[in-house]
């Protein structure tokens, strides 16, 4: 094995026998990331190879290993797929072949389009939190969720899916508490919950849901809650400080600064997703975004889709009942009214019978998809390249943006370089 790995795989080079190398996407914490083509299957993969300068650190290695097994177990089309994962023995380099994702992550598009309409803001999030319920029930921790970490790209119908990034620092909550007091306060400072920071063991599930809340403020305002505190803070650790007290202001208040006007039902919400003890916030993600909906006076997509089965089952049972019920009626009448009435029912059965089924072909057999968001307020259009928001863009917006040739392809889309030095700047590459 190669003790010192070559730094970056060139355009045409072959790693590991058979993934080509198509070009660099990018590089993040743990890894560089390459389009590639798997010369197995001719399909094109997403190949992160383990930065050769924490190759010999062994805790980066445990976290490099995780991120392609840690999901192994749950299916959801919100979380990325691994295909194959292994250490190449030419280069001694760790990697993961991931699927490619066509898209952009959440904080690109924010800065491109400076924020986002509600109802697109509750669709995203409700893919968010149907990933988090599913990877929180089977004791799974991102502890890492921030803009960067969400990637938004489309189906083949133009709506748009978002897809869970970077489970790399993530944590299996432990079963003793002796484990749970060893528990590093790992995540982006931005998002992360004052547990995270303080390091106390009790991280859990609600700390996804604290960065959720934050998420959600960032989108429909353009910044972080935490963003003008960042700005004058002299230090991190007086800018940590200022989050471990939770948040002061209410976020109606703030937002109207930068031009924003949020319902006030918006403040509870806020307030109870980022509380600054755990036990206050909300049980579950999916919980929290049909709350959101329900502040921002949007349809809860939970609920609605509950009330779309419900409709359906009712719809279906008289259905099943004039099936059987209409035959015996018919068969008792001609017993009491005589020949000439079963005549006459027999002319009308055929319109009852097609009225039947009329009502069963349009009976719908599931429950319609999740509702599809509204047209941006800003003015700014997104590449359909991207993808993120194809459901919510009039039609000539996304026909011109898809010969747009920008748009990253990766499953795992690091946070691009700042333009500033500031404490929040500094604060998103720890």
């Amino acid at each position: 094995m190669n003790a010192h790995p070559q730094t970056e795989l060139s355009e045409g080079s072959i790693f590991h026998g058979h993934y080509q190398i198509v070009r660099s996407v990018n590089a993040g914490a743990m890894g560089a990331v390459y389009e590639v083509v798997d010369l197995k299957t001719k399909r094109r993969r997403a190949l992160k190879v383990m930065l050769p300068s924490i190759i010999q650190n062994a805790e980066m290695r445990e976290r490099f290993k995780l991120e392609a097994t840690i999901t192994a177990d749950i299916v959801s089309e919100h979380l990325v797929e691994t295909l194959d994962a292994g250490v190449d023995p030419e280069t001694g380099a760790p990697f993961l072949a991931m699927e490619l994702l066509q898209g952009d992550d959440l904080a690109t598009l924010l800065s491109e389009r400076g924020r986002f309409a509600p109802a697109e803001i509750v669709t995203l999030l409700w893919q968010v939190a149907r990933a988090l319920d599913k990877t929180h029930a089977a004791g799974i921790v991102h502890r890492d969720l921030k803009p960067e970490n969400l990637f938004v790209t489309r189906r083949d119908d133009g709506s748009p899916r978002v897809k869970v990034l970077d489970f790399g620092i993530a944590k299996i909550v432990a079963q003793s508490e002796a484990a749970d007091r060893q528990t590093r306060n790992l995540g982006t400072p931005p998002y992360m919950s004052p547990e995270q920071i303080t390091g106390d063991g009790t991280i859990g599930p609600r700390s996804d849901l604290y960065a959720l809340g934050h998420i959600a403020y960032a989108l429909l305002v353009g910044q972080p809650y935490w963003g003008e505190e960042a700005k004058t803070s002299d230090t991190v650790y007086a800018f940590l400080m200022t989050m471990m007290q939770g948040a002061k202001e209410p976020p109606t208040i703030r937002a109207k600064r930068y031009g924003v006007t949020l319902p006030e039902a918006f403040d509870a919400w806020f307030a109870r997703a980022t509380d600054i003890m755990p036990a206050v916030r909300y049980e579950c993600a999916s919980d929290q975004i049909n709350a959101l909906a329900t502040s921002l006076g949007v349809t809860p997509p939970g609920p609605s889709e509950a009330r779309a089965a419900a409709r359906v089952i009712a719809a279906d049972k008289p259905i099943s009942k004039v099936s059987w019920a209409v035959p015996a009626l018919v068969a008792v009448l001609a017993l009491l009214l005589g020949a000439s009435l079963v005549v006459l029912l027999a002319r009308r059965a055929p319109e009852e019978t097609k009225t039947t089924t009329v009502a069963a072909a349009a009976t719908p057999n599931a429950a319609p998809p999740e509702p599809a968001p509204a047209p941006p307020t800003s003015a700014a259009v997104v590449p359909a390249s991207v993808g993120a928001t194809a459901s919510a863009l009039p039609a000539a917006a996304a026909a011109s943006a898809s010969a747009s040739p920008r748009g990253k392809t990766s499953p795992n889309a690091p946070s691009k370089p700042a333009r500033k030095t500031s404490v929040y700047d500094q604060l998103k590459t720890l």
